[in-house]
């Protein structure tokens, strides 16, 4: 199966899904990186997606949650769950196989929502805060959202957390190379970017940086508009 054919079949067993899905939900992207997406957008993306080569048939659906409110350099597994790592149901799909489709559905129905699920943008933006307030040594990823979940909730400034945010990728892209340093480069921007708009206009400005930070990164990955069916 090439390339083409497995990005054909793939959005074909998303559409199939689509219909079974609650809610609304849209076909956003384009090839194998394709997703179903839970529809409104806002400030977090809920999404169903493809994971494995573009030369083989077989790889993993995925589900997961994409918070839109911090740099979007990759899709992120923080608050997601790939097939194969749930006990029961298939660890993978063959697209080009029949059950495709039934496989893919079993997953996302039996595994993939329920996790979407546990992860509204009220608990992200908890979460964030609490480990924030962590010592610095103990914290995990999940306070690089904060700085984005406070102005977007109005609930305190973002200076400081960005401020440690920016300070902590330029230091950690100083010691590294290629594009690793160029994505942690572009993520201390993203911080600066955003201390510099709150420190202009304090929310309304931080607001409208971060709009337009979540509108380049979705056209980017050609996640901006819905696909027809």
């Amino acid at each position: 199966m090439s390339s083409v054919d497995a990005a054909r079949r793939w959005r074909q067993v998303l559409s199939e899904l689509r219909a079974d899905l609650p809610g609304e939900w849209s076909l956003r992207g384009s090839g194998l990186d394709t997703v179903l997406a839970r529809e409104p957008l806002g400030w977090s993306l809920a999404w169903i997606g493809w994971s494995g080569s573009p030369t083989r048939p077989v790889g993993w659906v995925t589900a997961g949650v994409q918070p839109l409110v911090a740099p979007f350099t990759s899709w992120i597994m923080t608050y997601g769950v790939r097939m194969d790592e749930v006990r029961s149901g298939p660890p993978t799909v063959d697209l080009s196989a029949d059950e495709a489709v039934d496989q893919a559905r079993r997953f996302v129905l039996d595994a993939g929502l329920e996790k979407i699920d546990k992860w509204p943008a009220e608990r992200l933006a908890d979460v964030a805060e609490r480990d924030y307030a962590q010592d610095p040594r103990r914290r995990r990823t999940h306070w690089h959202q904060l700085p984005g979940w406070r102005v977007v909730n109005g609930t305190a400034s973002p200076v400081e957390p960005a401020t440690e945010l920016a300070e902590l990728c330029r230091d950690r892209a100083a010691g590294s190379s290629g594009t690793g340093a160029r994505q942690l480069a572009e993520q201390a921007a993203f911080y600066e970017g955003l201390v510099r708009a709150w420190h202009d206009g304090e929310r309304d400005a931080a607001l409208g940086f971060l709009t337009a930070q979540r509108d380049q990164a979705l056209a980017a990955r050609k996640l901006d508009a819905a696909l027809t069916p």
